[in-house]
């Protein structure tokens, strides 16, 4: 390979990674996440056109570069347009088909996903259910994956059935990672540098940088693992 095209390999390619990079941003962790059978078409195509622009002649790169920078956009504009209209939603998205109900086995929903009952027996055994018996509802979702509801004498057991209650958690806060001090959490619980090495003393970790990870947890407590010892 002579330099020129090594070099011209080397900056399509770098320009196509950071291409897919802004567009899985513009189009969202939805498209990138949920995996319905058209996102997972349009991935697939996506990265197929990169793949041909990453390789493609000169002559022709700007032309594929167009055809993948257009598939971007009529995709987001799609996902735009589903948003607002559900028919269109459940039209390409697709629906949820329920496959068990009232603790029975809806037949036709099976038949017109053409889903057996070896995959229905698979997925619940993935949810640690291996009585078919034991399910009230079972429903496919667009993504494939299966939600159940179980019949009530194999729910498991609440603190609300037991007339427990506990304080409500709350969101776990970080406040300093691989040994940087989160600021902008900081100054939002409003903590001082003073605490902060006050607390550290406590735990004889001298400063925040031989701090691997510390964060306030869903019980409000103070957690601390300092790097290369074990957790606090």
């Amino acid at each position: 390979m002579e330099f020129n095209d090594l070099l011209r390999d080397t900056w399509q390619t770098a320009l196509i990674f950071a291409s897919l990079l802004i567009f899985t941003r513009i189009l969202g962790k939805t498209q990138m996440g949920q995996l319905t059978f058209y996102e997972y078409i349009s991935g697939i195509t996506i990265g197929s056109i990169a793949g041909t622009i990453a390789s493609a002649e000169p002559a022709k790169f700007w032309s594929h570069y167009y055809d993948l920078a257009l598939f971007v956009l009529l995709t987001y504009l799609l996902s735009l347009i589903t948003i607002k209209s559900r028919p269109l939603r459940k039209l390409i998205q697709g629906s949820p088909s329920m496959v068990i109900e009232n603790g029975m086995l809806n037949k036709q929903n099976m038949k017109e996903m053409r889903y057996d009952l070896d995959e229905l027996n698979s997925q619940l055994r993935e949810k640690g259910i291996l009585d078919m018996s034991e399910v009230q509802y079972a429903t496919i979702e667009p993504t494939g994956q299966l939600s159940i509801i179980l019949k009530p004498d194999f729910q498991p057991l609440t603190k609300n059935d037991m007339n427990i209650h506990l304080p409500i958690p709350t969101f776990p806060i970080e406040l300093i990672m691989d040994g940087e001090i989160i600021q902008e959490n900081f100054d939002k619980q409003h903590l001082t540098p003073d605490w902060l090495q006050a607390q550290l003393t406590l735990r004889n970790i001298k400063s925040p940088a031989n701090v691997m990870y510390a964060a306030i947890d869903s019980k409000g407590q103070l957690f601390i693992s300092s790097k290369g010892s074990k957790q606090f």
